[in-house]
C-alpha cells in the first residue's frame, strides 16, 4: 500500500516522518534510515532494519553490541583479574 504524506523541514534540516509510518515500519528512536538521491532528483528514505541482539551462528548464541569499554581495557582488566585469583590461589 502507498501511503502520501506532507511534512516540512525544521530549521534545522531535520523532517519528520509521520507516526503511522514509523509505526508501520517499526521506527523509534535513533532507528537508522538510509537516505539516496536520484538521477531524477528524488529523495529516498529507506528504513534500515534492526539487528536483533542475539544470533544464532551454528548452535552457538552470538550477543551483537557495541562495547561499553575499549576492547583493550577489558582485556586489561580480565588479566588482571586473573592473575589476582591466580596469586591468591597460591
Amino acid at each position: 500500500m502507498v501511503m502520501k504524506f506532507k511534512t516540512r523541514i525544521d530549521r534545522f534540516g531535520r523532517i519528520v516522518i509521520p507516526k503511522k509510518i514509523r509505526n508501520d515500519f517499526g521506527l523509534s528512536v535513533n532507528s537508522e534510515v538510509e537516505v539516496e538521491t536520484t538521477a531524477d532528483n528524488n529523495i529516498i528514505v529507506h528504513s534500515k532494519p534492526a539487528k536483533p541482539f542475539v544470533l544464532d551462528k551454528d548452535g552457538v548464541l552470538v550477543v551483537c553490541s557495541e562495547p561499553t569499554e575499549p576492547f583493550e581495557n577489558f582485556l586489561q582488566k580480565d588479566r588482571n583479574d586473573r592473575i589476582e585469583k591466580t596469586l591468591k590461589e597460591i
